[in-house]
């Protein structure tokens, strides 16, 4: 169908290098900058939240 588009659709977890600290916004306003600079597109961001210590969402392969 011609309006079928065929497309490579990658996620990655930005995360910090200390186990727990929060990530800031502008943290992710810049690393979206840098993938935008690279001339790679992004489509969607979720943030994943941490609640009394606890992820509050499901780890992802291999974490």
């Amino acid at each position: 169908l011609p309006e079928t588009f065929c497309v490579d659709h990658w996620r990655c977890r930005f995360m910090s290098v200390t186990d727990g600290a929060p990530i800031s916004h502008q943290q992710i306003i810049e690393l979206l900058g840098r993938v935008n600079d690279a001339g790679l597109e992004f489509i969607k961001i979720e943030n994943l939240c941490t609640f009394d210590g606890e992820p509050g969402f499901s780890l992802g392969q291999g974490q």
